[in-house]
């Protein structure tokens, strides 16, 4: 880091990190701006140190693009670095959240206006106004700096309805006035402005720098995906329970309140000093008429405007912009929420931080420090359009053997090791390892590390999986290549199986029955050797005949393998329509066994 000498944070909300930690400083701009000291500027302030560097940090809780654009103007010239957030405050996001979702006082339509006014300001003032801000910023840049611009994150799940139902999101709660629920349409209709943003952001960026050498040097931290997928840190995910600190969701990324009906109803209300008598002034439609804001005008502005602080003004022509001001403005207690939280800052630091060491790599044409660098990859088989899937404890445990085991004495360099496990089963899947780059060292911890994390980072949707099937795939750590690949898409079912399951038949054979006995997720590594023999045998019966058979393709019922034996008459009620023998081979075989129709 010792090539930054200047370097500054601009910015809205984002990069100000309103509520992260404590404030910046007691002096009257960071007060009035909202900057606090676990925000990601400050913790990056710490990773590139403060010998001989000038930080300038000026960006500001509610500032648009505008804002923004002087806020570069403040900046000294010759900047090695500029991270920062811009483009939520123009398309009346806060005013989003006010009117939908804390205050939600004037009914579904005015909600449904103000999401129409967003889309059509990503269309048509976004991309102008974030590249005003993008080429003054690159005027200030030394010859070889670096701008990092932080995206946004897409706040709510959407999988389900337990967020609209058994969370209240209304803040406070202003009984008698019904809140506008909070459903999965809402929601994803937020997810999508956020997604838009990032994408206009984008496009703007590609136009500016084409190309990995178009300088100043623009690059993005875009953290939405591993919020959402790593961390499950959104909102309304089916685990939260609705409290704050939510212990059901420790990676949660963003403040917000108390959302548990129980705890919601007259907590807020005290806070807010709002009476208790407020009568219903609802139209027949859901919306406030003209007397309804007359009157409010007396009582509940009142109330309530006098507790909030008059700064981060809602950006022009808004729709609501000139009603009653509920939200904007509130003190950072409470207009800290839908924002990151401290967890949230150390992730969006991450991200800013792997930018600024890949493209510092990149001007030096040296590889990059940083794991998952610009040059690194991670990529689940799943996502190919691949049927294959295995057990999780095999997988666990073979990978160790594979590393444990793996030939560490090539002479020569750029070598490739391979190994194949549980060959012609429906489990059987290949470990490898490929050098490249004149690399021949074998990393013993390195190899074991990103096994574990194929396996676990490849299990699909959770929703979708209940047996937990791993999926394989590839990892490159740059001169390191990993990679699990599973081969049994033609002996397992697709989509995967979600419990197991099986099939048995038998007829008359003189003094025994003969039996066909198939089944799909289990015994699928050791021939019934060490699972459906000894449980055959544990009913103290004979056993005859004995076949086992992994099948080429699956059957019309989805069985894997089957296995025909003999055994004494007496068994049927005893060992076999009881289920005994599947479950204590680690299956399941539902309905019993069925005789064999031989007319």
């Amino acid at each position: 880091m010792d090539w930054i000498k200047r370097w500054a944070a601009i910015g809205d909300s984002y990069t100000a990190g309103i509520g992260a930690g404590s404030l910046w400083t007691d002096e009257k701009d960071d007060y009035e701006c909202s900057r606090y000291d676990l925000s990601y500027p400050a913790v990056l302030k710490h990773a590139i140190g403060s010998t001989n560097k000038k930080f300038q940090y000026v960006a500001c809780s509610g500032a648009r693009t505008g804002d923004i654009f002087k806020q570069v103007d403040k900046l000294d010239d010759n900047q090695d670095l500029v991270i920062l957030s811009a483009g939520g405050n123009d398309l009346c996001l806060s005013r989003i959240i006010t009117t939908c979702v804390f205050f939600p006082l004037q009914g579904e339509n005015k909600c449904k206006d103000i999401i129409k006014k967003a889309q059509t300001n990503i269309d048509t003032i976004l991309k102008p106004n974030i590249r005003q801000v993008l080429e003054a910023t690159m005027a200030k840049m030394s010859d070889k700096g670096i701008i990092v611009v932080s995206l946004y994150g897409q706040f709510f799940d959407d999988a389900d309805d337990d967020c609209t139902n058994n969370q209240d999101w209304s803040f406070p709660r202003l009984d008698p006035f019904d809140s506008i629920p909070l459903t999965r349409e809402h929601r994803t209709q937020f997810n999508k402005l956020v997604a838009n943003i990032n994408e206009a952001i984008k496009q703007v960026i590609h136009d500016l720098s084409p190309t990995d050498l178009t300088t100043p040097y623009i690059r993005t931290a875009d953290w939405d995906e591993f919020m959402r997928k790593g961390l499950r840190g959104q909102f309304c995910l089916p685990e939260s329970t609705g409290a704050y600190p939510d212990p059901a969701q420790p990676n949660l990324a963003f403040f917000r309140p108390d959302t548990r009906k129980s705890e919601h109803r007259d907590l807020k209300r005290r806070e807010l000093g709002i009476p208790d008598d407020i009568p219903r002034l609802l139209s027949s439609q859901g919306d406030f008429d003209d007397s309804a804001v007359t009157q409010l005008s007396s009582n509940l502005t009142t109330a309530v405007m006098n507790t909030l602080s008059s700064r981060d003004p809602a950006p022009p022509d808004c729709p609501g912009d000139n009603d009653i001001d509920l939200g904007i403005g509130l003190p950072d207690r409470w207009g800290k929420f839908f924002h990151p939280n401290e967890l949230g800052h150390r992730m969006i630091a991450s991200f800013v931080l792997n930018a600024i060491h890949s493209t510092r790599a990149h001007i030096l044409n040296k590889r990059s420090p940083v794991c998952m660098s610009a040059g690194n990859e991670f990529k689940c088989w799943q996502k190919d359009g691949r049927k294959d899937y295995a057990n999780p404890d095999l997988l666990n445990k073979n990978y160790q053997t594979y590393c444990n085991e793996v030939n560490r004495n090539y002479p020569n360099t750029n070598w490739h090791d391979e190994r194949e496990f549980n060959a012609l089963t429906p489990e059987a899947h290949t470990f490898s390892i490929t050098l490249q780059n004149g690399e021949k060292k074998f990393d013993k911890a390195q190899c074991l590390e990103s096994f574990k994390r194929i396996i676990h980072g490849c299990d699909g949707d959770d929703s979708n999986n209940p047996l937990n099937w791993k999926f394989g795939g590839r990892y490159v750590r740059d001169d390191y290549v990993y990679e699990l690949n599973i081969h049994n898409s033609v002996r397992r079912v697709w989509p995967p199986m979600k419990e197991l399951a099986g099939s048995c038949t038998y007829d008359y054979a003189g003094w025994d029955d003969k039996y066909d006995f198939r089944g799909r997720g289990w015994a699928d590594t050791d021939s019934g050797q060490d699972t459906i023999i000894p449980a055959i045998r544990d009913c103290n019966i004979g056993l005859k005949d004995w076949n086992f058979q992994y099948l080429d393709e699956i059957d019309d019922k989805g069985n894997e393998w089957k296995a025909t034996f003999k055994i004494s008459v007496d068994a049927l009620q005893k060992c076999f329509n009881n289920g005994r023998v599947a479950a204590k081979a680690g299956g399941d075989m539902q309905g019993g066994c069925v005789q064999v129709d031989t007319k």
